[in-house]
């Protein structure tokens, strides 16, 4: 199969001018997704013809990902709701819709309520999935093989798709079918969550039997940039801890379903993680990594640190810095959005949310995250605080977010002596409290999975697993075991440092939303986590009692209340879309008194 970024390249005139169903009309457009629609049905069967139509085809769904309407939402959706960030650096004009979330002042208004591009990208992928067969006829280089691989990364994108969707809406329309004939319904129901998790999962049992084997595309970038099996079992693992959720609140208590679906996110958790430390083991073999055991360190899939043998490195955290400035293509990323190698791009999205060159965009870290001390998130010795965060001489007004930066920082991160070490070179400065170090940090991509975001998926489906069903707290020991391996490699001289109350599941899931934040702050995840939890618990205090104490100084009774409900945790659906779609229902929480007269 040719490269993703050959394909890239190739999108062809003849493919804007179709539009493609009204796919990139839409990509272009700021109206709701079922405005502009279909193009013409001939036009688009006359098309379809080589193996090369539908690759450019296959490539504008990934093309489509990288577009600023696609990667804000990402960002927005994903923290700007949660307590890893406040505000940074507004411009009143430019930041008015993000700065009414962050006040928790959310209305059907709101530009980020807009889900356009969303459904844009799965109809791509259905236009694909119905015309792509048609070309084995046409074509005999588009083999069976390359038309399972096809259909496989339509089903999984368009699964990620939907997937973001009911995280943030809870309440989505489901696009089944391409949407290019004016003879067709576009206007399409809402499904609960459920029923859209168990669709956003059958795309994907489906897809994970037809998509590459993570690692076999010859191109580094393809393997991290392009739906792989890893990928698609991050995905339903991550579905499953959904679906769980949902059950659950829905229930009003753990069933054997809910159990299920944890038994099953750990099983695909495994199947990845297995995968993975194939891949490690020989690379660490054919690169002779040891210890002083003589045995390989890692006992999980996870990029070493060798600031364990090597204390005068000159990156603290090396494997952020392999993750997060050179890019590490196979050992741990899983899937990235691809935005190429031109950071000043329009659609290079991260630094226009969080900053660059020691300047805050409008969000930034709040204080408890970025200031040292034993109270606050990180320990003095994790090194991922100053990964992370632009750590400045005494306080500071604002904590520029440098995970996904370009900028050179200074930071202070203690390393306290121990008695025993396994340490194949002597630690000379290992009692030195106040070594400083430069960090570099820069990221091309986005990062939408990698192994650590799903060792922690399978942490939190054994804690919460275990809740359930007696299984003599092994559950909770290996959930443990994951979350201290991941601390550890931050917190190389202070690994013991967490703890949890032995045989007590509440302990031992408060521990994994909390390395989750530690170890995946800024990548999109921490809203989802809350909602996940609140979710679970029935009930939005014991979760607004970890967000408003973290991310608000004032107002604090009120932002409460106005995130009391259930409802309140999800976005409102745009009021041009309930305008324009008779079948769709807002969000109870938005309601408002006026009367839209439907078409």
């Amino acid at each position: 199969m040719k490269s993703f970024r050959i394909n890239i390249s190739r999108l062809s005139n003849t493919i804007k001018t179709l539009a493609l169903g009204a796919v990139l009309a839409m990509t272009c457009s700021c109206e709701d997704f079922l405005t502009i629609y279909p193009t013409d049905k001939v036009v688009l069967e006359n098309y379809w013809k080589t193996k090369t139509d539908v690759e450019n085809v296959v490539a504008n769904s990934y093309r489509m990902m990288i577009e600023p309407s696609f990667t804000d939402r990402l960002i927005v959706w994903g923290e700007v709701r949660g307590d890893n960030v406040v505000e940074g650096t507004y411009d009143a004009n430019k930041h008015y819709d993000l700065k009414n979330i962050m006040e928790a002042n959310l209305l059907p208004q709101n530009g980020y309520t807009n889900w356009a591009h969303f459904y844009a990208i799965i109809n791509n992928c259905n236009i694909v999935l119905r015309f792509a067969p048609q070309v084995q006829e046409e074509d005999p280089d588009f083999t069976q093989g390359d038309m399972d691989v096809t259909r496989g990364e339509m089903l999984a994108i368009r699964a990620l798709c939907h997937f973001y969707l009911v995280r943030t809406f809870r309440d989505i329309p489901l696009l089944k079918e391409a949407m290019v004939d004016d003879d067709q319904n576009l206007y399409q129901p809402q499904a609960t969550p459920v029923e859209a998790l168990d669709f956003i999962l059958e795309d994907l049992y489906e897809a994970e039997g037809l998509v590459m084997t993570s690692g076999n595309y010859p191109s580094l970038s393809d393997n991290k940039g392009r739906i792989t099996k890893d990928a698609v079992r991050a995905m339903i693992a991550d579905a499953l801890l959904w679906k769980a959720a949902f059950i659950q609140y829905e229930a009003k208590a753990k069933t054997a379903e809910v159990d299920q679906c944890y038994t099953e996110c750990i099983a695909f958790c495994d199947s990845l993680l297995n995968n993975r430390m194939e891949y490690v083991l020989n690379y660490e073999k054919e690169n002779k990594v040891t210890n002083t055991n003589g045995k390989v360190d890692n006992v999980y899939p996870l990029e070493h640190n060798p600031e364990k043998s090597d204390p005068n490195a000159t990156f603290l955290d090396y494997p952020y810095y392999r993750l997060f400035y050179i890019g590490n293509n196979l050992r741990e990323s899983i899937f990235e959005i691809q935005h190429g190698i031109d950071r000043t791009s329009a659609n290079y999205e991260v630094p226009y949310f969080y900053g660059t060159t020691f300047t805050a965009g409008p969000l930034s870290a709040p204080r408890y995250m970025a200031e040292k001390g034993d109270a606050n998130l990180y320990a003095k010795t994790d090194f991922r605080r100053i990964s992370n965060i632009y750590q400045q001489e005494g306080e500071a007004e604002i904590y520029p977010i440098i995970k996904y930066g370009y900028m050179s920082t200074n930071g202070t991160i203690d390393k306290p002596s121990y008695a025993g070490s396994n340490l194949s070179v002597t630690n000379s400065e290992k009692d030195d409290p106040n070594k400083d170090r430069k960090y570099f940090a820069e990221q091309i991509n986005w990062i939408v999975y990698r192994v650590s975001d799903v060792m922690l998926m399978k942490a939190e489906a054994l804690a919460q697993r275990n809740d359930s069903v007696n299984r003599g707290q092994k559950d909770l020991q290996e959930s443990f075991n994951l979350v201290k391996a991941i601390y550890y490699r931050s917190n190389p001289y202070n690994a013991d440092s967490i703890s949890y109350v032995a045989g007590n599941a509440e302990s031992m899931q408060a521990l994994v939303l909390e390395e989750r934040q530690r170890e995946l702050a800024f990548e999109g995840k921490r809203w989802f986590d809350l909602v996940r939890k609140a979710l679970r618990d029935g009930d939005t205090g014991p979760m607004l009692d970890i967000l408003i104490g973290h991310k608000y100084e004032t107002n604090q009774k009120a932002i409460r209340s106005k995130m009391a409900a259930m409802d309140c945790l999800f976005f409102p659906i745009q009021e041009r879309e309930i305008k324009t779609n008779p079948l769709l229902n807002q969000n109870p929480a938005y309601e408002t008194e006026d009367v839209y007269e439907k078409n």
